[in-house]
Protein backbone atom coordinates (compact mmCIF):
# COMPACT_ATOMS: atom_id res chain seq x y z
CA UNK A 1 0.00 0.00 0.00
CA UNK A 2 2.69 2.58 0.72
CA UNK A 3 4.73 1.12 -2.41
CA UNK A 4 1.57 2.06 -4.07
CA UNK A 5 1.13 5.86 -2.65
CA UNK A 6 4.87 6.31 -2.68
CA UNK A 7 4.84 5.28 -6.43
CA UNK A 8 1.84 7.67 -7.64
CA UNK A 9 2.39 10.45 -5.32
CA UNK A 10 3.18 13.04 -7.97
CA UNK A 11 -0.17 12.03 -10.10
CA UNK A 12 -2.44 12.31 -7.26
CA UNK A 13 -1.15 16.06 -6.34
CA UNK A 14 -1.24 16.97 -9.74
CA UNK A 15 -4.75 15.68 -10.21
CA UNK A 16 -6.15 16.81 -6.91
CA UNK A 17 -4.71 20.36 -7.83
CA UNK A 18 -6.56 19.95 -11.43
CA UNK A 19 -9.63 18.94 -9.70
CA UNK A 20 -9.73 21.34 -6.93
CA UNK A 21 -8.96 24.38 -9.49
CA UNK A 22 -11.89 22.79 -11.68
CA UNK A 23 -14.42 22.59 -8.87
CA UNK A 24 -13.90 25.23 -6.37
CA UNK A 25 -13.69 27.74 -9.81
CA UNK A 26 -16.88 27.31 -10.66
CA UNK A 27 -17.84 29.19 -7.21
CA UNK A 28 -16.34 32.05 -8.86
CA UNK A 29 -18.12 32.37 -11.88
CA UNK A 30 -21.36 32.33 -10.18
CA UNK A 31 -21.17 36.26 -9.53
CA UNK A 32 -21.10 36.99 -13.27
CA UNK A 33 -23.71 34.84 -14.22
CA UNK A 34 -26.02 36.23 -12.27
CA UNK A 35 -25.18 39.28 -13.52
CA UNK A 36 -25.54 38.45 -17.16
CA UNK A 37 -28.67 37.12 -16.05
CA UNK A 38 -29.91 40.51 -14.32
CA UNK A 39 -28.78 42.59 -17.45
CA UNK A 40 -31.54 40.56 -19.40
CA UNK A 41 -34.30 42.09 -16.92
CA UNK A 42 -35.88 45.87 -17.37
CA UNK A 43 -33.77 48.25 -16.00
CA UNK A 44 -35.94 48.78 -12.66
CA UNK A 45 -38.59 46.56 -13.18
CA UNK A 46 -38.86 45.72 -9.61
CA UNK A 47 -39.99 49.50 -9.00
CA UNK A 48 -42.77 49.78 -11.64
CA UNK A 49 -45.48 47.95 -11.58
CA UNK A 50 -48.13 46.50 -14.84
CA UNK A 51 -51.72 45.17 -14.86
CA UNK A 52 -52.91 44.90 -18.20
CA UNK A 53 -56.75 44.26 -18.91
CA UNK A 54 -58.69 43.95 -21.93
CA UNK A 55 -58.97 47.85 -23.01
CA UNK A 56 -56.57 49.47 -20.28
CA UNK A 57 -52.89 49.34 -19.21
CA UNK A 58 -52.62 50.43 -15.74
CA UNK A 59 -49.28 51.69 -14.47
CA UNK A 60 -48.23 52.25 -10.75
CA UNK A 61 -44.54 52.62 -8.97
CA UNK A 62 -42.70 53.59 -6.24
CA UNK A 63 -42.82 57.26 -5.19
CA UNK A 64 -38.98 59.45 -5.72
CA UNK A 65 -39.19 59.83 -1.44
CA UNK A 66 -39.16 55.89 -1.30
CA UNK A 67 -36.28 55.85 -4.01
CA UNK A 68 -34.32 58.60 -2.33
CA UNK A 69 -35.56 60.06 0.68
CA UNK A 70 -33.34 63.26 0.55
CA UNK A 71 -35.30 64.53 -2.72
CA UNK A 72 -38.03 67.34 -0.95
CA UNK A 73 -40.37 69.40 -2.72
CA UNK A 74 -43.06 68.87 -5.09
CA UNK A 75 -41.68 66.18 -8.07
CA UNK A 76 -43.94 65.11 -11.36
CA UNK A 77 -43.71 61.96 -13.42
CA UNK A 78 -42.78 61.50 -16.65
CA UNK A 79 -44.12 58.53 -18.62
CA UNK A 80 -42.28 57.76 -21.90
CA UNK A 81 -42.93 55.00 -23.96
CA UNK A 82 -41.08 52.72 -26.98
CA UNK A 83 -41.60 49.79 -28.88
CA UNK A 84 -37.86 49.11 -27.79
CA UNK A 85 -36.79 48.16 -24.57
CA UNK A 86 -33.75 50.77 -25.38
CA UNK A 87 -36.55 52.89 -25.59
CA UNK A 88 -34.06 54.78 -28.43
CA UNK A 89 -37.23 57.28 -29.47
CA UNK A 90 -39.36 57.19 -26.52
CA UNK A 91 -42.35 59.48 -26.69
CA UNK A 92 -43.83 60.96 -23.82
CA UNK A 93 -47.63 59.71 -23.26
CA UNK A 94 -48.14 62.19 -19.98
CA UNK A 95 -46.83 64.26 -16.52
CA UNK A 96 -48.44 63.40 -13.48
CA UNK A 97 -48.06 63.75 -10.04
CA UNK A 98 -49.41 61.00 -8.80
CA UNK A 99 -47.54 57.21 -8.58
CA UNK A 100 -50.21 55.65 -11.03
CA UNK A 101 -51.38 56.30 -14.66
CA UNK A 102 -53.62 54.39 -16.97
CA UNK A 103 -53.79 54.33 -20.77
CA UNK A 104 -55.67 52.84 -23.48
CA UNK A 105 -54.31 49.70 -24.57
CA UNK A 106 -53.76 49.20 -28.09
CA UNK A 107 -54.68 46.52 -30.77
CA UNK A 108 -51.17 46.20 -32.35
CA UNK A 109 -48.86 42.88 -31.52
CA UNK A 110 -46.12 44.83 -30.29
CA UNK A 111 -45.15 45.05 -27.42
CA UNK A 112 -45.05 48.55 -25.62
CA UNK A 113 -42.47 49.58 -23.02
CA UNK A 114 -42.87 52.20 -20.99
CA UNK A 115 -40.13 54.51 -18.36
CA UNK A 116 -41.28 56.19 -15.41
CA UNK A 117 -39.23 59.34 -15.25
CA UNK A 118 -39.01 61.67 -11.87
CA UNK A 119 -38.67 65.20 -12.54
CA UNK A 120 -37.30 67.52 -9.91
CA UNK A 121 -37.05 70.79 -11.52
CA UNK A 122 -34.49 70.25 -14.13
CA UNK A 123 -33.20 67.11 -12.60
CA UNK A 124 -34.13 63.81 -14.19
CA UNK A 125 -34.22 60.74 -11.81
CA UNK A 126 -34.92 57.19 -13.42
CA UNK A 127 -37.27 55.07 -11.58
CA UNK A 128 -37.94 52.43 -13.70
CA UNK A 129 -39.85 50.37 -16.40
CA UNK A 130 -42.62 47.78 -17.32
CA UNK A 131 -43.46 46.22 -20.61
CA UNK A 132 -46.41 44.41 -22.11
CA UNK A 133 -44.39 41.65 -23.23
CA UNK A 134 -44.83 38.48 -21.43
CA UNK A 135 -42.14 38.21 -18.34
CA UNK A 136 -39.84 35.52 -18.78
CA UNK A 137 -36.97 34.60 -16.21
CA UNK A 138 -33.47 34.09 -18.02
CA UNK A 139 -33.05 31.88 -14.86
CA UNK A 140 -36.34 29.71 -16.06
CA UNK A 141 -35.17 29.33 -19.32
CA UNK A 142 -32.22 28.35 -18.58
CA UNK A 143 -33.50 25.71 -16.47
CA UNK A 144 -36.10 24.94 -19.38
CA UNK A 145 -32.78 23.43 -21.76
CA UNK A 146 -31.84 20.36 -22.69
CA UNK A 147 -28.26 20.35 -21.05
CA UNK A 148 -29.46 21.82 -17.68
CA UNK A 149 -32.96 19.01 -17.75
CA UNK A 150 -30.16 16.32 -18.84
CA UNK A 151 -28.01 17.08 -15.31
CA UNK A 152 -30.26 18.28 -12.88
CA UNK A 153 -31.06 14.16 -11.79
CA UNK A 154 -34.69 15.05 -11.62
CA UNK A 155 -34.94 17.74 -9.55
CA UNK A 156 -37.41 20.05 -10.32
CA UNK A 157 -37.05 22.42 -7.43
CA UNK A 158 -33.02 22.60 -8.52
CA UNK A 159 -32.70 26.40 -9.35
CA UNK A 160 -29.09 28.00 -11.21
CA UNK A 161 -30.26 31.37 -9.11
CA UNK A 162 -29.14 29.68 -6.24
CA UNK A 163 -25.88 28.17 -5.62
CA UNK A 164 -26.41 25.39 -4.30
CA UNK A 165 -27.92 24.38 -7.50
CA UNK A 166 -25.19 26.15 -9.67
CA UNK A 167 -22.34 24.05 -8.34
CA UNK A 168 -24.61 21.12 -8.62
CA UNK A 169 -25.52 21.01 -12.09
CA UNK A 170 -21.54 23.17 -13.01
CA UNK A 171 -19.64 20.50 -11.08
CA UNK A 172 -21.60 17.58 -9.19
CA UNK A 173 -23.53 16.64 -11.94
CA UNK A 174 -20.23 15.56 -14.45
CA UNK A 175 -17.96 15.10 -11.78
CA UNK A 176 -18.32 11.22 -12.31
CA UNK A 177 -16.99 11.35 -15.39
CA UNK A 178 -13.55 14.03 -14.51
CA UNK A 179 -12.29 11.43 -11.60
CA UNK A 180 -14.33 8.26 -12.58
CA UNK A 181 -12.40 7.80 -16.20
CA UNK A 182 -8.96 8.90 -14.04
CA UNK A 183 -9.52 6.07 -11.06
CA UNK A 184 -10.20 3.48 -13.81
CA UNK A 185 -7.32 4.17 -15.52
CA UNK A 186 -4.92 4.45 -12.63
CA UNK A 187 -6.84 1.63 -11.01
CA UNK A 188 -5.90 -0.57 -14.46
CA UNK A 189 -2.56 0.28 -14.67
CA UNK A 190 -1.73 -0.30 -11.00
CA UNK A 191 -2.48 -4.18 -11.85
CA UNK A 192 -1.60 -4.58 -15.15
CA UNK A 193 2.00 -2.97 -15.23
CA UNK A 194 2.99 -5.77 -13.17
CA UNK A 195 2.07 -8.24 -15.17
CA UNK A 196 3.03 -6.70 -18.80
CA UNK A 197 6.86 -5.90 -16.47
CA UNK A 198 6.91 -8.98 -15.33
CA UNK A 199 7.65 -8.45 -11.89
CA UNK A 200 4.61 -10.06 -10.04
CA UNK A 201 6.65 -13.06 -9.16
CA UNK A 202 9.34 -10.99 -7.31
CA UNK A 203 6.09 -8.63 -5.75
CA UNK A 204 4.66 -12.23 -4.58
CA UNK A 205 7.47 -13.98 -3.45
CA UNK A 206 7.73 -11.60 -0.29
CA UNK A 207 5.49 -11.80 2.66
CA UNK A 208 2.27 -9.75 0.71
CA UNK A 209 0.02 -12.54 -0.76
CA UNK A 210 -2.06 -12.61 -3.66
CA UNK A 211 -5.32 -11.37 -1.48
CA UNK A 212 -3.35 -8.66 0.17
CA UNK A 213 -1.34 -7.33 -3.23
CA UNK A 214 -5.00 -6.54 -4.49
CA UNK A 215 -6.53 -5.56 -1.17
CA UNK A 216 -3.73 -2.79 -0.48
CA UNK A 217 -3.62 -1.89 -3.91
CA UNK A 218 -7.91 -1.16 -3.06
CA UNK A 219 -7.01 0.54 -0.45
CA UNK A 220 -3.94 3.07 -1.52
CA UNK A 221 -6.24 4.33 -4.19
CA UNK A 222 -9.42 4.39 -1.86
CA UNK A 223 -7.37 6.47 0.54
CA UNK A 224 -6.20 8.74 -2.39
CA UNK A 225 -10.10 9.46 -3.21
CA UNK A 226 -10.86 10.09 0.17
CA UNK A 227 -8.31 12.71 0.60
CA UNK A 228 -9.42 13.99 -2.60
CA UNK A 229 -12.84 14.60 -1.70
CA UNK A 230 -11.82 16.33 1.77
CA UNK A 231 -9.66 18.90 -0.39
CA UNK A 232 -12.07 19.52 -2.92
CA UNK A 233 -15.41 20.02 -0.64
CA UNK A 234 -13.33 22.11 1.58
CA UNK A 235 -11.95 24.52 -1.27
CA UNK A 236 -15.61 24.71 -2.58
CA UNK A 237 -16.70 25.61 0.32
CA UNK A 238 -14.09 28.36 0.58
CA UNK A 239 -14.52 29.61 -2.70
CA UNK A 240 -18.22 29.88 -1.99
CA UNK A 241 -17.65 32.01 1.35
CA UNK A 242 -15.22 34.27 -1.13
CA UNK A 243 -17.85 35.25 -3.37
CA UNK A 244 -19.79 36.01 -0.10
CA UNK A 245 -22.17 33.06 -0.26
CA UNK A 246 -23.03 31.05 2.71
CA UNK A 247 -20.31 28.17 2.86
CA UNK A 248 -22.67 25.12 3.89
CA UNK A 249 -21.10 22.26 5.02
CA UNK A 250 -23.49 20.01 2.58
CA UNK A 251 -20.71 21.15 -0.26
CA UNK A 252 -18.45 18.73 1.40
CA UNK A 253 -20.89 16.42 2.36
CA UNK A 254 -22.29 15.97 -1.08
CA UNK A 255 -18.30 15.41 -1.70
CA UNK A 256 -17.83 12.71 0.84
CA UNK A 257 -20.63 10.46 0.53
CA UNK A 258 -19.34 10.37 -3.53
CA UNK A 259 -16.31 7.74 -2.02
CA UNK A 260 -17.93 4.88 -1.92
CA UNK A 261 -19.41 4.80 -5.57
CA UNK A 262 -15.43 5.86 -6.60
CA UNK A 263 -14.91 2.85 -4.41
CA UNK A 264 -16.65 0.75 -6.49
CA UNK A 265 -15.17 2.17 -10.07
CA UNK A 266 -11.77 1.24 -8.63
CA UNK A 267 -12.84 -2.12 -7.96
CA UNK A 268 -14.83 -2.65 -10.78
CA UNK A 269 -11.31 -1.74 -12.90
CA UNK A 270 -9.31 -4.10 -10.70
CA UNK A 271 -11.61 -6.85 -11.44
CA UNK A 272 -11.46 -6.48 -15.36
CA UNK A 273 -7.25 -5.36 -14.89
CA UNK A 274 -7.23 -9.16 -13.41
CA UNK A 275 -9.40 -10.81 -15.75
CA UNK A 276 -7.94 -9.83 -19.20
CA UNK A 277 -4.43 -8.93 -17.92
CA UNK A 278 -4.35 -6.49 -20.58
CA UNK A 279 -4.02 -2.19 -19.88
CA UNK A 280 -5.32 -1.59 -23.19
CA UNK A 281 -8.30 -3.97 -22.70
CA UNK A 282 -9.21 -3.79 -19.42
CA UNK A 283 -9.13 0.17 -19.58
CA UNK A 284 -11.37 0.02 -22.30
CA UNK A 285 -14.08 -2.43 -21.02
CA UNK A 286 -13.70 -0.13 -17.81
CA UNK A 287 -14.59 3.35 -19.82
CA UNK A 288 -17.24 1.73 -21.70
CA UNK A 289 -18.76 0.82 -18.42
CA UNK A 290 -18.74 4.09 -16.38
CA UNK A 291 -19.85 5.60 -19.59
CA UNK A 292 -23.16 3.51 -20.16
CA UNK A 293 -24.14 4.13 -16.74
CA UNK A 294 -23.80 8.26 -16.79
CA UNK A 295 -25.58 7.61 -20.13
CA UNK A 296 -28.48 5.69 -18.97
CA UNK A 297 -28.36 7.54 -15.58
CA UNK A 298 -28.42 10.95 -17.37
CA UNK A 299 -30.69 10.30 -20.59
CA UNK A 300 -33.23 8.49 -18.02
CA UNK A 301 -34.26 11.82 -16.70
CA UNK A 302 -35.23 13.22 -20.48
CA UNK A 303 -36.33 9.83 -22.20
CA UNK A 304 -39.21 8.46 -19.72
CA UNK A 305 -38.72 4.85 -21.16
CA UNK A 306 -35.12 4.40 -19.29
CA UNK A 307 -36.82 5.69 -16.00
CA UNK A 308 -36.58 1.88 -14.60
CA UNK A 309 -32.67 1.43 -15.34
CA UNK A 310 -32.06 4.21 -13.04
CA UNK A 311 -31.89 1.47 -9.66
CA UNK A 312 -28.69 -0.60 -11.71
CA UNK A 313 -26.89 2.46 -12.04
CA UNK A 314 -23.73 3.69 -9.71
CA UNK A 315 -24.97 7.11 -10.31
CA UNK A 316 -28.70 6.79 -8.50
CA UNK A 317 -26.84 6.28 -5.18
CA UNK A 318 -24.76 8.89 -5.09
CA UNK A 319 -28.17 11.58 -4.11
CA UNK A 320 -25.93 14.52 -4.31
CA UNK A 321 -28.80 17.40 -4.73
CA UNK A 322 -30.85 15.44 -1.84
CA UNK A 323 -27.71 17.05 0.63
CA UNK A 324 -27.21 20.44 -1.10
CA UNK A 325 -30.99 20.82 -1.64
CA UNK A 326 -32.55 18.76 1.56
CA UNK A 327 -29.65 18.20 4.00
CA UNK A 328 -30.58 14.49 3.81
CA UNK A 329 -28.01 11.68 3.72
CA UNK A 330 -29.20 7.89 2.62
CA UNK A 331 -26.99 5.66 4.78
CA UNK A 332 -28.66 3.01 2.63
CA UNK A 333 -27.14 4.05 -0.32
CA UNK A 334 -23.86 4.29 1.21
CA UNK A 335 -23.92 0.66 2.36
CA UNK A 336 -25.09 -0.54 -1.10
CA UNK A 337 -22.22 1.31 -2.74
CA UNK A 338 -19.82 -0.45 -0.43
CA UNK A 339 -21.11 -3.15 -0.81
CA UNK A 340 -20.91 -3.54 -4.30
CA UNK A 341 -17.47 -2.74 -4.48
CA UNK A 342 -16.44 -5.41 -1.74
CA UNK A 343 -17.91 -7.94 -4.18
CA UNK A 344 -16.12 -6.54 -7.00
CA UNK A 345 -12.82 -6.93 -5.36
CA UNK A 346 -13.77 -9.94 -3.45
CA UNK A 347 -14.23 -11.60 -6.87
CA UNK A 348 -11.18 -9.83 -8.46
CA UNK A 349 -9.13 -11.71 -5.29
CA UNK A 350 -10.70 -15.15 -6.29
CA UNK A 351 -9.81 -15.01 -10.34
CA UNK A 352 -6.10 -13.63 -9.00
CA UNK A 353 -5.98 -16.43 -6.51
CA UNK A 354 -6.33 -19.23 -9.41
CA UNK A 355 -4.40 -16.59 -12.38
CA UNK A 356 -1.07 -18.29 -13.75
CA UNK A 357 1.84 -15.56 -13.15
CA UNK A 358 4.29 -15.04 -15.48
CA UNK A 359 7.86 -15.47 -14.92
Amino acid sequence: MLMELRKGWKGFIIFIIVATLVAAGYAQLYPSVMEDMEEDKLVGAELVNIEIEDDEIHLSWASIEEIDENIEGSVVYRIVEDTNRYMPNPREINVTSYNNYTLERTDDNDDRYFGVIALDGTMEIPIGMASTEEPVDPMEELMDTPFVRLFSAGREDLSMADMEGFISIEVYSWWILLVGVYLAYLSVKSVTTDFEKDRLDILLSSSVSRKGYLLEKFSALSLFVLIMHVIVGLMIMLSVYSVGESPDIAYLIAMLIAVPMFMVIIAVSMFFAVLFKKSRTAVGVSFGVILVQFGLFATGHLVESLEPVHPFTISNYWDYNSVLLDGVVYPLHLVLLTSIAIIFLLASMEIFQKSDIPS
